[in-house]
């Protein structure tokens, strides 16, 4: 994806040139979900294309709607909805399982737009594309500073140019877990992969209160390594939602 920025000038074309990046802020935000005009942030686009809005601010509004919460956070679950803000907000994946989990204590006691706002205004985010340029992949090579083990997470995470982030599947999930690189089959001859089948995880994950209350109670799981996968699925085919998973 090439990198949007917004001209600051306010002819014919530089409208259109703002109608540009707002496709772009829309297909980086919504993760190319096609979207019905109801489903659009209306009062964020105004505000933009009249230039009373950074695209930065964009950003925020758009990851803030009704729209965005509903595709990602409603159908997804927390640990899926983080995964995804790194993606959309922050043009990377998450670096370890203690990222992800900061994130999801933070919308589980701070709400949902602090949540959002912890990507957007948060340094990495000034210091990566400032207040005028859209979000965009920054992983598609290696970077000083970046391990290859989140190298190889961003390029699971990212998929293909076209396709939508509309999974409710984790791409990471075992993968910041355990520590290893995702999709690597376990083969007989890898060094230290006996080690890793002895370890257990602990998944700490919740359900909706039997007394119909809004909270949430936290529920622990710990599991073999050759079970994890399996658990995470059953765990969420049930209605549980992971905040995190550990080495017990």
């Amino acid at each position: 994806m090439p990198v949007i920025t917004r001209q600051a000038t306010t002819s014919v074309q530089d409208y259109a040139h703002a109608q540009m990046v707002l496709r772009s802020a829309y297909r980086q935000v919504f993760g190319n979900a096609h979207l019905m005009d109801e489903e659009l942030v209306s009062t964020a686009e105004s505000l933009f294309l009249q230039g009373d809005l950074a695209v930065q601010g964009l950003v925020a509004a758009l990851a803030c709607s009704d729209t965005y919460r509903r595709l990602f956070l409603d159908k997804n679950g927390p640990y899926r909805f983080v995964e995804l803000n790194f993606k959309h907000l922050l043009g990377r994946a998450p670096r370890d399982q203690a990222e992800v989990s900061e994130h999801v204590q933070r919308l589980a006691n701070e709400g949902y737009e602090a949540e959002i706002a912890s990507y957007v205004y948060s340094p990495e985010y000034i210091g990566a594309f400032g207040f005028d340029t859209v979000p965009y992949w920054r992983t598609t090579h290696t970077q000083t500073g970046e391990s290859n083990l989140t190298y190889t997470r961003s390029l699971k995470l990212k998929g293909g140019e076209a396709s939508f982030d509309g999974s409710s599947s984790s791409k990471l999930q075992v993968s910041l877990a355990t520590g290893d690189a995702p999709s690597v089959a376990v083969r007989g001859g890898r060094g230290g992969s006996t080690n890793r089948n002895d370890r257990r995880f602990r998944i700490n994950w919740t359900t909706a209160s039997p007394s119909g209350l809004n909270r949430r109670a936290v529920q622990v799981s710990i599991v073999p390594f050759s079970s994890l996968t399996s658990t995470l699925q059953s765990l969420q085919r049930r209605g549980g939602s992971i905040v995190s998973v550990t080495n017990d």
